[in-house]
Order: structure tokens, then sequence, then C-alpha cells
């Protein structure tokens, strides 16, 4: 009789991982309208050191309860510092900064040109072409975010929008570097295990920068405070970076972050219904192109099965380092 074959902590069935992008795609997408109004409350730096401890609390509880809290092994230490630091922290500081300036659905879709960034680099560091139905989910999604940012959406003629324009683009980038080191690293933990040390990570430039630039300023506390930091912690820090970090490891990093694709069309729905934010036909014709390249770079992968799928010493845990697998492959299992 044979057992069936293990698969690596964290790392899940294709069916499962697509649910996993769904959900995330939806808390994703509806947090930049959240964080939008939130502002009104809290100063930016102050509303991402509160964000970040009840995500930490969050995942400490859980971790707790499983009895699973420990400290990450030391060759997991490089991913806990990139992820923490490039990906959280520093989206966090430059979401909440463009926020105050540019439209809340805009902003989603600049941030979330990622797979731009992500085959770019792919050819320029690793020399890896993108298979062709990826390269048609990505041309697919480029298009609508094109599309989505025509020429009306960004007035040149002010300093501060262009500046937060250029901030959006920039954690872009920084993501898309985080997402190549995510799936070539060699894990020793889950990424489950490791978020609250990237969490903490996170923390420590995000408060220094509420202590130097935001002293004197208060919160106001009302009851939309608390449903806004509960929604940012828990769910938009907690569960989504978690979620997102598994996704990358399942999938390839380009048919991972072209699944992302679907934050910024409900980040423009969002903040069209609860911001009125304009719509335009121009709109819906990008919102039809990202979800073509989404379908093409991520529904429509071969049912390949990696490495990581393979049994395992124990039954649960590797017994060695889990080393990531081939990034350009999208295959039959998720995070």
């Amino acid at each position: 009789m044979t057992s069936s074959p293990k698969r690596e902590p964290g790392v899940f069935a294709r069916p499962v991982a697509l649910v996993l992008l769904a959900l995330l795609a939806l808390v994703w997408g509806a947090h930049w309208t959240v964080v939008k109004v939130g502002l009104q409350y809290m100063p930016p730096f102050t509303y991402g050191v509160l964000r970040l401890v009840g995500g930490i609390l969050t995942i400490v509880a859980i971790l707790g309860y499983q009895r699973r809290l420990r400290l990450p092994p030391r060759g997991d230490l490089s991913i806990v510092v990139s992820v923490g630091v490039l990906q959280v922290a520093a989206g966090i500081v430059l979401m909440n900064f463009a926020l105050r300036i540019v439209p809340a659905g805009r902003s989603s879709v600049l941030a979330f040109s990622t797979p731009l960034w992500v085959a770019l680099l792919m050819w320029a560091v690793f020399r890896k072409s993108p298979r062709k139905v990826e390269l048609l989910g990505v041309a697919l999604g480029i298009c609508g975010i094109i599309a989505l940012l025509n020429p009306a959406a960004i007035d040149l003629g002010i300093p501060l929008e262009v500046v937060g324009t250029l901030a959006l683009v920039l954690q872009a980038v920084l993501w898309a570097v985080v997402t190549l080191h995510i799936r070539h690293h060699t894990w020793h933990a889950s990424a489950l295990d490791l978020q609250p040390w990237i969490l903490g990570a996170a923390l420590v430039p995000v408060a220094i920068s509420a202590l130097l630039f935001e002293q004197g300023r208060t919160i106001d506390w009302q009851p939309a405070t608390v449903l806004i930091l509960l929604y940012s912690g828990p769910l938009a820090t907690a569960f989504a970076n978690w979620a997102s970090q598994s996704i990358t490891r399942s999938l390839g990093s380009i048919a991972a972050t072209t699944g992302f694709l679907a934050t910024p069309v409900v980040g423009l729905a969002t903040a069209s219904i609860f911001l009125h934010e304009p719509l335009t036909l121009i709109d819906l014709v990008g919102f039809g192109l990202v979800l073509g390249g989404i379908a093409a770079a991520s529904l429509t992968a071969p049912a390949k099965v990696a490495a990581t799928d393979a049994p395992v010493s124990d039954g649960t845990e590797a017994s060695g380092p889990m080393e990531a697998p081939d990034p350009d492959v999208a295959v039959a299992r998720m995070p």
C-alpha cells in the first residue's frame, strides 16, 4: 500500500490556492479604500504601527494556541528581513504616503503593476523567459493596467501627485524583488511560523518613522477607527501577508503576481462604490483585460507536480531545508 505524497508545510493543492488567491484579492482590494478612510482618523505612520501591532497579536495568538511559536531558524533570517522591511514596512509607508494624494482605486492599480517588474527581473537576473501562457497573462494584465491609467488619471502639473505615483511604482518594484526572493529562498520554516518575526521586522522602521515625524499628532478615536484597525491588522496584515507569501511559493512568480492583479480590480470597484471615485468605459475595458490576464496565467496553467509535492521524511515536516520549486512553473498546488 503506497502512501499519498506529502507536501511542504504551507504548500497547498491548486484548488485551495485559488480560493486563497480570491480571498486575498478581496481583502487587499477593499483595503485601499479602508486605508484612504483611515488616514482621516490617524497619522500615516501611527496607522502603520497600529496595523502591524494588530497583525502581530493575531498571529502570535494563533501560533500560541497551536504551540508553534518559536524563534525563526537562522537560515530564514534573510527572508524575515527581506519581506519585513522591503515588502511590509516599505509597502505600508509608501502606501500611506501616496493615499493622501492619489485616489485609492488608481493607487491599487499602480502598486500592483508588480508582474511587469517580476518578468523584467527574471529575464535580467535569471535569464528565464516566461512560458507562453504566463506571457499572455502578463501581456493582458499589463494592457489592462495601461488602460486603467489613462492620461486623465494623473495630473502631471501637480508635483505631489507625481511623487505619490512614483512612490506606488517603487512599491511595486520592491514587491517584485521580494517575490523572487521568496521563490528562490531555501525555506526552513513555514510562512505562518515566520509571520510574527516578519511583522516584527516591519514594525521597527515604521515605529521609528512615527516617532520622528508624528510626535504630538493625535488619533481621532471613533467606532470607525476601531473597525478600520481590526480590518487592517488581523485581516489585511496578518492573513494577507501569510497568504501572499504562501501563494508565491506555490505558484510561479509570474503566475502568482498576475493573479494578484485581481486586487486592483477590487480596489477600483470598492473605491468607486464607497468613495465615489468615477469609473469610465475605459476602466471597464481595463477590468476585463486584467481578469483575462489572471485567467491566462493562473487558471489555465498545466497541472505539473513540483519537487515540493514529493514525500517528506516524517509525513508533515521536511527533514531538511525546503528548496523553492522552479519559479517559472505554476504547479498543481498552492501555499
